[in-house]
């Protein structure tokens, strides 16, 4: 069931890039979905797993296209072992890594919205129990802030979806929303090209 909410999130996301897609020249008009930048960076999320609040650390390196749609992959980790619900010997860790695909929305404005999903496979450790491998799906939403050409941040939210726990933790237990902020480095070459409306 977890499966299909999965795929159906992210055939609606892909739906929302592709409708902004044909609606904007600067994705598929003359310029078509020209190279257009290089991006990395790092992740730093706010979430909760058990009954505690954690940090997560990441980070991230994509290509852009179209001066909109950026395609890339990333990394995840909780920052330390964490115990689950400070129970002692109940020592947690989780780390993943994901292909990213995102969109920009009038990316030449000062704060613009973004749409994110990550995708990809990780693993979770509980002591006593080993290691498991879990896939992990992070649709998100949010702003991105054009502080210079070459340092944007975002500010976003999302829900990390986790399936294919074999552990004593359920896919509902390590599932979880999460705040984050994203530091993004590069450069976007070209110029913006609006289309007539």
């Amino acid at each position: 069931m977890r499966t299909k909410f999965c795929l159906l999130t992210l055939s609606l996301l892909f739906s929302v890039f592709t409708a902004q897609a044909q609606s904007e020249e600067t994705v598929l008009g003359s310029r078509n979905l020209g190279f257009s930048g290089i991006w990395g960076g790092s992740k730093h999320q706010l979430t909760r797993y058990g009954n505690t609040n954690n940090y997560v650390n990441g980070w991230h390196f994509g290509l852009e296209f179209g001066k909109a749609l950026q395609i890339g992959v990333g990394g995840y980790n909780i920052n330390d072992y964490i115990l689950w619900n400070n129970q002692p010997g109940q020592e947690f860790d989780m780390k993943w890594r994901v292909v990213s695909l995102g969109y920009g929305f009038q990316n030449f404005r000062a704060v613009h919205p973004i749409v994110q999903v990550d995708a990809g496979r990780g693993k979770v450790k509980l002591a006593g129990e080993g290691e498991d491998h879990v896939f992990v799906i992070q649709p998100s939403a949010g702003v991105e802030i054009n502080i210079f050409r070459w340092f944007h941040l975002g500010l976003e939210g999302g829900y990390r979806f986790v399936t294919d726990s074999n552990l004593s933790l359920s896919d509902q237990q390590l599932s979880g929303a999460f705040g984050q902020a994203s530091l993004k480095f590069g450069f976007s070459w070209g110029r913006y090209r609006r289309g007539n409306r």
